[in-house]
Order: structure tokens, then sequence, then C-alpha cells
């Protein structure tokens, strides 16, 4: 298959951004910020499966559906605990790992493992490897199905990936075929390499990290901003400058360098505070600091807009700065961010944890801690249908919680949706929602707090007003103009 990116240049290229991708990380607090910031709000502390089997096409009745979506769920949370083959990280660390590689690095890469270990329940595992072990040997750069470490098939679809693994754990470009490990992309029908990335180019094999499009207003903005707090620091820094007859005493003991013409010139290192003896007739040149200028806060907001646009993400979450919003331009705001958040949970659960999760149960039903109904169709002929699931995000903060309550109840009431997307926003499986709710149900009923008759539409009315009339008067008070809000402060 021919190419239109050049083969030779690609890896370097890639290679380069994310270098410098981990040292903005590294030494950038807004860099470092947008990483945090992806990694929690996309993953948070994972995203959760909800078993979902086609319990129609398989032949079975609600309720063993509902066994069904029992076994799986708990077989699986017995998995998470010992996700990682080094034994460090449950899964859900392992989704905020790989979304932070992700953006740093512009892909991630876990390989399953089989391990054969008494003390675990499940063989299966996830070996963490940074992406940048994964390159084509010295000795392979002229074979022309293999791309960056990618040995490609027909179609460009993976074969298999080149992963460096050197006797001595030192890796370079100059390592031969010997010392690398050549994976297969697929083992049967299950995957051999958990390699993904956001792609945007038809011929793309690896990832670009996220922040490369923004990388020079980065590092620019961190440079201004350093050289304005090392002018604030001389500016505050100025010594004292005393006038003498003669400054040979005052100066004997400073030191001193001899030049060409056998002049001595005198230096000193000037902390805040030091008095400083000139000669008679020399006067001091006074460099008044004017920075940073009035413009400071706006152009600095500027820059940070123009990151933030690389990313996707909107400049509030970016600086972590909502001082100049009210409740409309922060919902605004925050829904922009969620809109990319989304996409990201998406893409994580479609290219990694759905596999996984079939991964997981495959193994669960044949050890197993997965029983069928009687009649059911053998698992490898509907596998899909058995693992079959939906995924819960984390929790949704909301900025004014009363509205969206509010707007719940409505929708709720209205039809237009389901209790479940309602559980799924606030992180919580509706299954335990519901069981959690009837528990409480019943224990406040047989406590006399709940009353046996369901309140009437007069009063569902009257309740309803009230909270229209507080949403109302809070969204009058939260959106007038910000000079009336100074205004009134000042006259309280």
């Amino acid at each position: 298959m021919t190419s239109r990116v050049n083969r030779d240049s690609e890896p370097y290229e890639r290679n380069t951004i994310a270098s410098r991708a981990q040292d903005l990380v590294a030494n950038d607090p807004h860099a470092a910020n947008i990483v945090d910031s992806m990694g929690v709000s996309v993953v948070g502390t994972g995203l959760r499966p909800q078993s979902r089997p086609n319990w129609k096409l398989l032949g079975w009745s609600e309720d063993q559906a509902e066994e069904f979506q029992t076994q799986a769920e708990w077989a699986f949370s017995i998995w998470e605990q010992e996700a990682d083959a080094a034994g460090q990280l449950p899964f859900w660390a392992i989704q905020f790992l790989s979304i932070q590689s992700l953006v740093v690095n512009g892909e991630f890469l876990r390989i399953p493992v089989m391990m054969d270990d008494p003390s675990r329940t499940f063989s299966l595992a996830l070996q963490c490897v940074n992406p940048l072990r994964m390159y084509t040997p010295s000795d392979l750069t002229n074979d022309s199905t293999i791309r960056d470490g990618v040995s490609l098939g027909q179609f460009g679809k993976p074969s298999s990936y080149w992963i460096a693994n050197p006797d001595n754990a030192y890796t370079s470009y100059s390592l031969p075929s010997g010392s690398f490990a050549q994976v297969p992309a697929w083992v049967g029908h299950r995957p051999g390499v958990f390699h993904s990335f956001i792609k945007k180019d038809d011929e793309q094999v690896r990832g670009i990290s996220l922040l490369a499009p923004g990388m020079k207003f980065f590092r620019d903005l961190n440079d201004y901003l350093d050289f304005e707090l090392v002018g604030a620091i001389v500016a505050a820094s100025f010594p004292v400058f005393i006038e003498t007859p003669n400054a040979d005493d005052a100066t004997r003991s400073l030191n001193g360098d001899t030049v060409a013409a056998g002049e001595l010139t005198r230096h000193q290192d000037v902390a805040a505070g030091t008095m400083i003896y000139g000669n008679s007739g020399e006067k001091p040149h006074v460099l008044e600091s004017n920075r940073p200028g009035n413009t400071f806060p706006e152009f600095v907001e500027r820059i940070l807009r123009g990151i933030g646009v690389t990313v996707g993400m909107p400049y509030e979450v970016v600086a972590k700065d909502f001082s100049k919003t009210n409740y409309s331009s922060a919902r605004a705001a925050l829904m922009e961010a969620w809109r990319v958040f989304g996409f990201y949970q998406k893409w994580l659960v479609d290219r990694f944890c759905q596999k996984v999760w079939e991964m997981v149960l495959e193994e669960a039903w044949l050890r197993g801690m997965i029983t069928l109904p009687s009649g059911s169709p053998d698992w490898y002929d509907a596998r899909y249908a058995y693992t079959r699931a939906s995924w819960i995000p984390p929790e949704r903060d909301d900025v004014d919680p009363l509205k969206t309550a509010r707007a719940n109840q409505i929708n709720r009431e209205s039809g237009n949706v389901t209790l479940a997307k309602i559980a799924a926003r606030q992180g919580l499986d509706v299954d335990s929602f519901i069981e959690q709710l009837a528990r409480e149900n019943r224990k406040l009923k047989a406590a006399g707090l709940l009353p046996d008759e369901p309140p009437t539409p007069e009063e569902k009315k009257a309740k309803a007003d009230a909270a229209d009339a507080l949403i109302e008067e809070t969204e009058t008070e939260e959106n007038q103009p910000e000079e009336n809000q100074t205004e009134e402060t000042t006259n309280a």
C-alpha cells in the first residue's frame, strides 16, 4: 500500500511532538491542568458498565435477564480490582491513565496478558506500556509493510506491533528486531493489543498529541509570564545607591575581574536591600517598572482562550476562572466542555472499555461464574447478545441543581426522558437506584413518615409553582449586569 505520509520523517516528527508535550505537562501549569481536567472529567472514578443482554434475541424472560446481569456485573467488579498486570491499578485508574496518555502522547497502548497466578480470580490482566516504546526496528526500516512500529496488512489493517524490549532496558532507534517483541494485533477473535488514538487523517497509523496545535502558545505564554515575574522581582529588589567622595574603601571587599586593558571592573550580585556606593559625581540610572501593563490580564486571557480552542475546551475550564460568568454563561461554557468530554467518553468505551468487558465476561463464563439459562445458544454463537452493555460516565455536576431537578421532573412527567438517563447523568445505576429508593420508601412508610396516599394534582402543581418562582428569583439575581452587582455591593 502506498502512503501519502513520508514514512521516514513520520516517526521523528511524532516523537518530537510527544517529547515536547511531556515537557509542557511537566513545566507548564496550564498544560498540566488541561491533562488533569480531561482525565477527571472524561473518566473521573471510572466509566462503569451496566449489563444489557439482548434477552429477547436470546429467548429469555426479564427475570432471567436480570439474573444474568447480576452475575455479569459481579464478575466484572471482581476483575476490576486485579485488572493491572503490575498489580498497582484498578480498572478505573487504567482508564484515567489512558486518557492522560491520549492527551500527551496522542495514543495509548495496553496489552492483554493471561497470568498464571493462583492468587488471582481471573487470568486476564492489562499491561500498561508507554507508546514511545513502539517503533520500527533498525534492521526493518526498509520493510514497506511496517510504518512507525506497526505492521500493516491488507487495506492498512494493523497485523502486529513492534515494541522495544531490550535486555538492558535501554531503548534507542538503533535496536535490531531481536530486541523487540512483535505482538499480534488479534489472537483469534480477541484483541492482542489495545492501541487507540483519535484518527484525524485517512492514512494515519499513530496518534498525535492533542496539545500539538497549541504548543507555541503554551511555550510563549509560559516564557512571557516568567519574564514578567522576573521583572517584578527586579523592580521589588531595587537597592539603595549612596554617593561618596571615594568609593574605594566601600568597594574594596567586592569581587573584581581584570580586563584586557588592565582596569579593574567591580561587580556585585545585588540582593533585596543592598547598599551600593558610588564615586562622587556618579548618579544612578533608575528604570521605572511599568510591568505588567494595563492590558496584561486581557492579553493573558486571550492567549488562554486560543489555547482552549486547540483542545476544544472553554477558557473557564482551561484557566479554572469563573469570576466573570453568570449562570447562563457558566452553563454554556460547561455544556460546550461536556460535549467534548462526551465525545472522548464514547471513544474510550468503543475502542477500549467494551472490548475489555467482552473478554472478562468470556473468561467468567468459561470459569463457571456465569450460568446461562437452559436452552440458551452457545456463547460464541451469540457473544455480542450476551456482552451488550451500556456504560455510565462519572457524575456531572450542575451549575444550579434546583433548575436541573425541576427540568428532570418536567421531562420525566412528560415522558421526554427515561429514569435510566437521569440516573446515568448522576453516575448511578438505574437498577440499584430503584432498589435503594424502594427500600427507603418501605422503611419510611413503616415508620409512619411516608403518606399512604400520593399527592393530589393540585398539591403537585403548588409545589411546582413554588419551585418555578424560586428559580426565576435566583436567575434574576444571577443574570443582573456586573456593574449593578458592584454598585449594590458598594452601597451595602
